[in-house]
């Protein structure tokens, strides 16, 4: 049974500013909350920090999650309610879902494309293709940078999740956005209830057993969309809501949250 879970963090303390900064950290302590199951399944995690001193952790497990290590290690030690990690039984929002709902929507998620032949390859991507046989390169996974292609990226591949992006009504101003605005032509498509509010990008190095030097650096690209979806599909979003969208799900992309909306 689905669990979705909302973990308060205290960024003063230490273990918090650690997790806070690692996205292979936090990994690892999302992980750690459901390690006592053998078979836990898909860990969904996503970082909301729209206020530095109050920052969210979001996470939707597969089974039911045990934060205490978190919370002695990142949480807020005083002792009030709205201080507490809340756990929810995420089966009731997915048995509620049907065709027509609207609800608002948050996602973090790694806008990529996929190229054999990167315009700009790295020091990594360029030994790589020089040691290729046979013209043989695997294709690279790069990042959107833009604003605009990262809400491209988007809005090209929500049919197959289950839902639809709303329009703005023409009476209703479009919600403001890091995205340059620009008049709409006559005869352009209506305008989608959607934007991307926050963009970053990332390095780390993670250990590799099978790179020669033992570790490979990863950069992720993230941007965050939020607006407002129509249900289609109650099966196929249900199905999002659990696995994710996109690529680097393991570092606090692809988890899609739903909020009531008038």
């Amino acid at each position: 049974m689905a669990h979705l879970s909302r973990i308060p963090l205290a960024p003063l303390r230490d273990g918090a500013r650690r997790l806070l900064r690692s996205p292979q950290a936090m990994h690892a302590a999302v992980l750690g909350a459901v390690a006592y199951h053998p078979d836990a399944g898909r860990t969904l995690w996503r970082l909301d920090g729209d206020s530095r001193h109050r920052p969210y952790l979001y996470a939707v497990t597969q089974v039911a999650p045990d934060w205490t290590a978190l919370v002695e290690q990142a949480g807020w030690v005083v002792d009030d309610p709205n201080a507490k990690p809340v756990v929810a039984d995420y089966g009731q929002l997915l048995a509620q879902l049907q065709p027509g709902q609207a609800y608002g929507f948050r996602l973090t998620a790694s806008p990529v494309e996929t190229s054999r032949a990167p315009q700009k390859p790295t020091k990594a991507q360029a030994d790589h293709i020089a040691a290729a046989t046979g013209g043989k390169v695997r294709a690279f996974r790069m990042g959107h940078r833009t604003a605009h292609h990262q809400l491209a990226w988007f809005t090209n591949r929500v049919k197959g999740y289950g839902f639809e992006i709303r329009e703005v009504p023409d009476s209703v101003p479009a919600a403001p956005s890091i995205l340059p605005l620009i008049a709409p032509a006559a005869d352009q498509e209506p305008v989608l209830d959607v934007r991307v509010t926050a963009r970053d990008r990332c390095q780390f190095t993670k250990n590799d057993t099978g790179s020669t030097t033992g570790s490979t650096t990863v950069t992720i690209t993230t941007a965050t969309y939020e607006g407002t979806l129509t249900v289609t599909d109650p099966v196929a979003l249900a199905r999002t809501l659990l696995t994710g969208i996109g690529p680097a799900k393991a570092y606090g992309c692809g988890l899609l949250t739903l909020a009531p909306t008038q």
